[in-house]
């Protein structure tokens, strides 16, 4: 599993204090902030969301506040989101990558290669 002994003693050390970093890492992604935006002529939704995926604001223009736009919006909404959960999913997969230091767990690169997607 370990490729030697001095990885071993890396991956004890990191371990040691990989409490208080993910601790850390999580209220960061809590107050770090992406946002998805989506438009369509004068129509425009924007969803924001922190790191961790929790929307936090959604604006629409009130051009499409009309039932005969409602296609539109919910075409419009589902874009900003998926575009803005993308950005959640790139950022907190770059502070996890930070997080292990380049530690070579077996598993994580293809873990978070998967989630990144």
């Amino acid at each position: 599993m370990f490729k030697n002994l001095t990885q071993m003693a890396n991956l004890m050390k990191a371990a040691s204090s990989m409490g208080e970093r993910l601790s850390k890492l999580k209220s960061d992604m809590e107050h770090r902030r992406v946002r998805g935006r989506a438009c369509e002529g004068d129509h425009q939704v924007l969803v924001e969301l922190n790191g961790l995926g929790v929307v936090q604001t959604v604006e629409i223009s009130d051009s499409l506040l009309h039932p005969e736009h409602k296609s539109t919006a919910q075409r419009l909404i589902l874009e900003s989101m998926n575009h803005a959960v993308a950005q959640a999913k790139e950022m907190h997969v770059h502070g996890v990558r930070e997080l292990t230091g380049g530690l070579d767990i077996p598993g994580l690169n293809s873990i978070l290669d998967e989630l990144a997607r």
